[in-house]
This record gives C-alpha cells, structure tokens and sequence, in this order.
C-alpha cells in the first residue's frame, strides 16, 4: 500500500537517503528540511515520488504548515523525524543557549510533529513514527547536550509506542552510529580515524545502511517500541584487537 511519507530532515546525509528509498518503494514523500534550496535540490535529484516543502521543525507554525501540505496529499502515513542537529561542547563550556537549541531541534521537534501527525494517523487507524536518533544516547565523550537530546528521543519513543499503539500507530527508532554524511565530514582527521577502527565491521556506515533501517521500521507493523542500533557492532563495544583478523 503506497503511503504518504513526512521525512524531516530530508535534504541531509541520512534524510535524503531515506526519502530516496521511500520514494522507491513507491511512497508519495514529502521531503522537508530548513534550506528550501537544499530542499529543491534533493526532491530534483531523487525524482517521482517527492514534494520539496521548507519546514523548521523549531516553529511550531513551520510544523502546523507541514503536516497540513501532508494532509493536502492524503494525510501523514509515516513520519520519520530525522532533522537533527550537532553542536556541543564539554560540560564547562557548554552555553545553555547551544543546550535549548539541541534540546528544541532533536527532541522538541520531533514531539510536537509527532503530537500533529498522530491525530489524523488514530482516525484512520493505522501510521508509524520514526525517530532517527543516534548512537548517542549510550554516551559519547564531549556531547552531553546531544547525547541528552537523543537519550529523551529514545525514551519518548518507547512510551509513544504503549500510548499509541491500541490506535494501530508504531512508533521506533533507529539509533545510527558514526554515518558518513556532512555533520561529519567536519570532524578532524585523528577523531575519523578512531571512529571508524572502533566499529567491528572495520567500515563507517552509509545514509543507505541507515535508511535501510528506517524503511524496515516503517513497514514492520508488529514492531513496536523498539531502539534498532545501525553502527557495525560498535555500540557492543570496540574490538579485542583493532586491525587484526
């Protein structure tokens, strides 16, 4: 059954690369993200299949304007809350200005659009909810703020899950680690380097791997509540000896 798709976030790394492998499976895909050049850019170049619509998932008017353009097109089957944002700092110089900013973009948000979407979602009796969290949540060294945001994320995503399940809407997440994509292409070299030789599967993931999990949480109707880890076994913990077979 074709749906239609609220994919935020949808002109970055791993967004884009869902709203490419929704649109595939035959989805009408709204893909919304801030840059609306951006956003035109990546709705050209995926194609059939895509709405461009710029949305700020921090303005609650923004968010109102989306998921009625959604409802324009059939209504929110699926929404994917992928817009997210990464800029932190060790707890001493973390400014509670930057702390409210990832609180507001990578938990915030995500709520207040589920909040809109679930209503239209429970009178049809059906929907799935999406929330791309991070590896994150298990702790990193450096980024309490972001850390707490995807932590939240991740327990709202589980008590969605008991609230609105009796209306047939799943609500999971998928919690990427280290994702080849803009937000960390930026990284210095020495950091990359480590990352990347602490994942088992001895390769960072690609937006596709993680899209691959979205589009599975999204058609799997019997699952529910659930935290689905994509980081190559590193949130098992780092291998016995780094670069030996």
């Amino acid at each position: 059954m074709s749906r239609t798709a609220l994919v935020t976030g949808g002109a970055g790394g791993i967004g884009r690369a869902v709203c490419a492998r929704l649109a595939a499976e035959g989805d009408t895909v709204l893909l919304a993200d801030l840059d609306p050049g951006a956003v035109a850019d990546a709705a050209s170049a995926i194609g059939a299949g895509v709405v461009p619509w710029a949305l700020d998932v921090a303005d609650a008017g923004s968010r109102r304007a989306a998921v009625a353009r959604a409802g324009e097109l059939g209504g929110v089957d699926l929404l994917v809350n992928c817009a997210g944002v990464l800029r932190d700092a060790r707890i001493r110089t973390l400014e509670p200005s930057t702390f409210r900013r990832l609180i507001e973009i990578n938990l915030v948000g995500p709520l207040a659009l589920t909040r809109l979407a679930a209503g239209g979602m429970a009178e049809r009796g059906r929907g799935a909810v999406v929330n791309v969290a991070s590896r994150a949540w298990l702790g990193t060294f450096g980024s309490t703020a972001y850390s707490t945001a995807k932590g939240g994320l991740i327990g709202a995503t589980r008590s969605l899950a008991l609230e609105l399940g009796p209306r047939g809407i799943t609500v999971n997440a998928v919690a990427p680690g280290f994702v080849e994509t803009p937000m960390t292409d930026g990284l210095p070299a020495e950091i990359r380097r480590r990352s990347i030789a602490a994942i088992p599967v001895g390769r960072a993931g690609t937006p596709e791997d993680a899209a691959a999990a979205v589009a599975y949480l999204a058609g799997a109707g019997y699952v529910t509540g659930q935290v689905l880890v994509a980081c190559g076994g590193r949130s098992i913990g780092a291998p016995y000896a780094a670069g030996r077979s």
